[in-house]
């Protein structure tokens, strides 16, 4: 009886023996790996040919876990995930983008009616300052006949000064007209150049539309 005690003892020790090795057989690591000649080389470890010439590890079925990659197949992974990165980014910016011009302009109407609004600050500004410059012109042409009164050019200081202020707030009133044309015109090439941009937009908006409402 004590003998076949000891003997099923020792069976239950071999079990749990095997039981503790079965792990680290089952999950021996295996990798092929490539040396500078380029040939593959079957290890259980990761060498360093596989860091420097790359290679990969194998499951316990022959299956690939993953890929070792070279230095330089590691730097161009990581360039291709930047510009991955970056372009989605990209395409972000232009999405927000495009939601900010359609709620700014939701269609042609209110378009145009944001050009005109953009445009009534600098018409305001020219039509002010034409309408002095009529003034300007009306007050030159009266010192002109006070001036006749002195043919030999020789005009007194005060008339003179008058003349020069004429000259300086005409001169200032071209100016501002010149400018706030200028501007007039930035601002219709800025609408003239988003505008067939806002076309393909609004198009697609109404495209996706009647697609929604024909959907069942």
């Amino acid at each position: 009886m004590e003998g076949d005690s000891a003997m099923r003892l020792r069976m239950v020790h071999c079990f749990m023996a095997l039981a503790a090795a079965w792990p680290a057989v089952a999950q021996a690591e295996i990798f092929v790996c490539r040396t500078a000649s380029g040939q593959a080389v079957t290890t259980d470890h990761l060498s360093a040919d596989c860091l420097r010439f790359g290679g990969k590890e194998l499951n316990a079925d022959g299956t690939v876990r993953r890929l070792i990659l070279t230095p330089q197949q590691q730097a161009e992974q990581s360039a291709a995930l930047a510009q991955q990165r970056q372009d989605q980014e990209q395409l972000r910016n232009r999405q927000r983008e495009q939601r900010a011009l359609l709620t700014r302009y939701p269609d042609r109407a209110a378009f145009d009616q944001a050009e005109r609004n953009d445009l009534q600050t600098p018409q305001w500004l020219v039509a002010s300052a034409r309408r002095r410059m009529v003034r300007l012109a009306s007050r030159l042409r009266a010192l002109q006949q006070e001036a006749q009164f002195y043919p030999d050019g020789n005009y007194p200081l005060e008339l003179r000064n008058k003349f020069e202020e004429n000259r300086l707030l005409t001169k200032q009133e071209q100016e501002l007209i010149a400018g706030q044309e200028a501007e007039m015109q930035h601002i219709r090439a800025q609408y003239a150049g988003l505008l067939p941009h806002l076309e393909s937009l609004w198009g697609r908006q109404l495209s996706d539309r009647d697609t929604s409402t024909t959907k069942p």
